[in-house]
């Protein structure tokens, strides 16, 4: 298929006015008050097809985000006022979500300038995304058993059965050498001990998956914190220029250091 120019300043137009789209609706966030990403939060809670209000699972669907990251963004708006939690009548393990009074208010203003917005660019957004396929959130590279973010190029990957792809950086994350790992038989570039967790963190967490979401928060204010602040930085910078693989000896992937570093190297 050959592509005319007329192709390509369509396919240009789309993506900018998209990007325009979006920086508007973030400023109007901004504006009533809203982080963006609060703003996304009240409208997947509100537009959920259950009255009874979406699960965290659901919501995090939504937005594409872990359930760590949704639990981190839940927490931030429910001290605001925004949002409450509520158990589900018929299953007491199911958290649902409501709007309070006060995010049912900002949401309403921005909803309104919103469809107007929409009406005047005449767009109608759900149906030019129904072709769409379902985004993929897992760990590793396309074609390997652990998956990817493909947009940031981040990966994580245990380090036993990792084997290193040419024209990617390989870091060890974990503050502790891996055990009965030789360093001949280390498949990393670079060890960034300093970007892992503190050791008293470390204990605390254990593993244990109902601390994982308070680990998540806790490890994400270290890393604020020198010297964690500067090896992230490092980290982002290698990250910026090449595709990187975070190699951890944990066993649960999806419930590690490097799946929170994963998130926050996205900007998550």
């Amino acid at each position: 298929m050959t592509l005319s120019d007329e192709d390509y300043a369509r396919l240009l137009a789309l993506r900018a006015g998209l990007r325009h789209f979006q920086r508007w609706s973030e400023q109007q966030a901004k504006a009533a008050g809203l982080r963006p990403a609060q703003h996304q939060l009240l409208l997947a809670i509100r537009g959920h097809s259950d009255r009874r209000g979406p699960t965290v699972g659901e919501v995090a669907d939504y937005l594409l985000l872990r359930h760590h990251s949704t639990v981190e963004l839940i927490d931030r708006a429910d001290s605001a006022g925004l949002v409450t939690r509520s158990r589900d009548p018929d299953d007491h393990r199911v958290v649902r979500l409501q709007l309070t009074d006060l995010g049912s208010e900002r949401l309403e203003a921005l909803s309104a300038l919103h469809l107007e917005e929409l009406d005047r660019l005449a767009l109608h957004l759900p149906a030019a995304w129904e072709g769409l396929a379902p985004v993929q959130r897992t760990h590793g590279f396309p074609g390997e058993p652990s998956s990817v973010h493909a947009p940031v190029r981040v990966a994580i990957a245990r380090v036993y059965n990792h084997k290193k792809r040419p024209g990617t950086k390989s870091i060890l994350v974990d503050r502790l050498w891996p055990r009965g790992l030789s360093r001949a038989d280390a498949t990393f570039d670079t060890w960034l001990k300093d970007v892992a967790p503190s050791t008293e963190l470390r204990r605390w967490y254990g593993h244990v998956p109902d601390r994982f979401d308070e680990f998540a928060h806790r490890y994400r204010r270290e890393l604020t914190e020198s010297p964690a602040r500067e090896a992230l930085r490092q980290l982002h910078d290698v990250a910026s220029a090449s595709e990187v693989v975070l190699v951890t000896a944990t066993k649960d992937l999806e419930r590690s250091a490097a799946d929170v570093l994963c998130d926050v190297l996205a900007g998550v």
